[in-house]
């Protein structure tokens, strides 16, 4: 495992890739440290002989998101990695630096993608991955910022520019302060607010209307 360690290392550095490499001695200390992280993990590396495969489900049941590769000497229980979704199953001694390296690209482009299409967001240990084409709407107070998606909500704290910049060109509209919403869910805009989809209303910001007109509009165009 520390081998490929440093091959992870080696790849971050030559593709220029910021990462932060975490090693646990067992599975407890590692659930313990994932549960209490304010970030998202994207890859972990598992031995299936220290690890076992019931360990995915009990990251998962912490709100782990990402992938999982398994880097092992046991060469026939490779069909049970599948069964539990993980990217690949690994035999140590058959996995140079150039296979590693390919192996590597390959999850990196699907956790890519994945990021593309999802929002991670945390609060007090808890962590939510929302399908960016499921939020309606952003709406602000003093810091505190409560998402909208279908019928659940989640709060988290944060700047509401920040989500703007991490969503840009992916179909929000900033309407005021306050808020920022999904062009797809406007039903309507008039001057001082617009009606989603779900019957909500939301205040527009003054100097934003014509802004959220031509979205909206762009929206409708291509409905």
């Amino acid at each position: 495992m520390m081998n490929h360690v440093s091959m992870l290392k080696k790849y971050a550095e030559e593709h220029e890739i910021p990462i932060k490499i975490n090693v646990y001695p067992d599975v407890e200390t590692m659930l313990f440290h994932i549960t209490n992280l304010e970030f998202q993990i994207d890859l972990v590396f598992l031995d299936v002989e220290i690890a076992g495969f019931a360990v995915v489900d009990l990251l998962r049941e912490r709100n782990f998101y990402g992938e999982v590769i398994f880097l092992t000497q046991v060469e026939d229980q490779w069909e049970k990695a599948f069964d539990v979704q993980a990217f690949h199953y690994v035999i140590e001694r058959n996995c140079d630096q150039k296979r590693f390296a390919w192996i590597v690209e390959k999850v990196l482009q699907k956790i890519e993608k994945k990021h593309e299409e999802t929002l991670a967001l945390t609060c007090a240990g808890k962590r939510v991955v929302l399908p960016i084409r499921d939020i309606v709407y952003f709406e602000v107070k003093e810091r505190w910022i409560t998402a909208y998606y279908g019928k659940e909500s989640f709060e988290f704290f944060s700047r509401l520019g920040k989500i703007e910049e991490t969503l840009a060109g992916k179909g929000f509209v900033r309407v005021s302060r306050f808020y920022l919403v999904a062009v797809r869910y406007i039903a309507s805009v008039r001057y001082d607010e617009l009606t989603l989809l779900n019957g909500t209303k939301v205040p527009i910001g003054r100097g934003k209307y014509q802004e959220v007109r031509t979205q909206f509009e762009r929206m409708e165009g291509g409905r």
